[in-house]
C-alpha cells in the first residue's frame, strides 16, 4: 500500500514566517517609541492605583492560555488537530522590559475514543463499563522573549528549547456521566527534544495601565523523530484477546494558536 504524504502548503508557511519576521523587528523598533515622557504617565491617562502592578512596572507575568494546534507536515497524515491548555511565565531581564525570560508548559489532547462494554464474565457481565483511550500531548520549554513593555498593542516574539511527552492511556468508569475512573493504564509513552518559536500580540484590558492583557499568539513547534499513537493504533482481533498496538513513527510538528490572559506580578 502506497502511503501518501501530505505537506503544508507553500503560502502557509510562508506567511507564518512572515508574521513571525514582522514581530521579531517590531519589539525593537517600538520599544523605544513607546517609553514614557518624563512627566507622564504610561499613556492610558488615569492615575494608577497604587495597589496594583501595571504591565509597564512590572517584571514578572504569568498567563494561561486556550490552544488549538494544527498538525504540520508528516504529522498531518496522522492527526487532524488538538485542542488543550497551556501557561507561561515571564521575568524581565532589563530596566526597559524589553527582554524576558520565558518558560511555556502545556497539555494537548489530539483524540480519543469510549467504548462501552460488559465489565466482565459471568455476573460481571450485567454491568456496563465505559472504557476512554486518550492520546495526549505534554510540551515545555524555557527561552528569550523580546516585546514592546508599552503602548495599546504590544508586539512580542520568542523562541525555546524543551521536549514533548506523547502518551496514550486507557481509564475505566461506570456508564453513568456522574462516575469518575475507577482504573487506568498507560498504553504507550515516547518523548524527545523539541524546539518552538513564534510571536504574538499583548493588548491590555482597560487602561495601558491594567494589570490584565489580553495574549493573542502562535508557535511553531519542532519535534523531530516521535513515536505515539493514533485512533487506529490499538486493535482488536477478538474480545477475548489482548490488543494489539502499533505505534506510528514520524516528525510531529505543529502550529499552536493561542487565546490567553496574562497578569502582571509583583
Amino acid at each position: 500500500k502506497k502511503s501518501i504524504t501530505r505537506h503544508p502548503s507553500p503560502g502557509s508557511v510562508s506567511r507564518f514566517r512572515t508574521l513571525v519576521l514582522t514581530l521579531c523587528v517590531a519589539p525593537t523598533v517600538l520599544a523605544a517609541q513607546s517609553r514614557p515622557r518624563r512627566g507622564s504617565d504610561d499613556g492610558g491617562g488615569a492615575t494608577a492605583n497604587p495597589n496594583v502592578v501595571s504591565t509597564a512596572e512590572a517584571k514578572s507575568f504569568g498567563g494561561v492560555d486556550l490552544i488549538y494546534a494544527a498538525p504540520q507536515g508528516e504529522f498531518m497524515n496522522y492527526v487532524h488537530g488538538a485542542i488543550g491548555v497551556g501557561g507561561h511565565f515571564l521575568q524581565v531581564l532589563d530596566a526597559d522590559g524589553v527582554i524576558a525570560f520565558r518558560a511555556d508548559v502545556s497539555v494537548l489532547n489530539y483524540g480519543s475514543r469510549t467504548v462501552r462494554q460488559p465489565l466482565g464474565g459471568g455476573a460481571l457481565g450485567l454491568i456496563s463499563a465505559d472504557v476512554t483511550t486518550s492520546n495526549n500531548i505534554l510540551s515545555g520549554g524555557i527561552g528569550l522573549q523580546l516585546m514592546v513593555p508599552r503602548g495599546t498593542v504590544r508586539p512580542y516574539v520568542h523562541g525555546s528549547l524543551g521536549f514533548s511527552y506523547f502518551w496514550t492511556q486507557s481509564e475505566v468508569a461506570g456508564s453513568s456521566s456522574t462516575n469518575a475512573p475507577f482504573a487506568s493504564s498507560q498504553n504507550f509513552s515516547d518523548g524527545g527534544f523539541s524546539t518552538a518559536h513564534g510571536g504574538g500580540l499583548y493588548i491590555p484590558l482597560g487602561t495601558t495601565a491594567s494589570p490584565f492583557t489580553l495574549d493573542i499568539g502562535a508557535q511553531m513547534h519542532k519535534n523531530s523523530d516521535i513515536q505515539y499513537l493514533t485512533k487506529s493504533s490499538i486493535t482488536f482481533a477478538s474480545s477475548s484477546a489482548p490488543p494489539t498496538i502499533t505505534p506510528v513513527r514520524s516528525a510531529a510538528d505543529f502550529i499552536s494558536w493561542r487565546l490567553g490572559l496574562t497578569i502582571a506580578m509583583r
